[in-house]
């Protein structure tokens, strides 16, 4: 495989990583630059992170203690 094809694999996964934090209230910046170096390893960490409302089942970071968007104490 060429280094070329191997940096877009990388840059998609990296992209992928950005979309799954924000929705799951990570931080898209972070996970952009662990996707561009662990490829599919963080993809699949990003996949796990976060927890889910259980008031409204939006995506929150693990170590929240009030849910930023209904504002409930979790």
């Amino acid at each position: 495989m060429e280094f070329s094809s191997i940096l877009l694999i990388q840059v998609i996964f990296s992209i992928g990583c950005v979309f799954i934090a924000e929705k799951r209230g990570g931080q898209p910046f972070v996970w952009f630059f662990l996707g561009l170096i662990f490829g599919p390893i963080a993809f699949i960490i990003a996949l796990t992170s976060g927890k889910k409302c259980t008031y409204c089942q939006s995506w929150i970071s693990k170590d929240s203690k009030v849910c930023k968007y209904c504002r409930k104490e979790l």
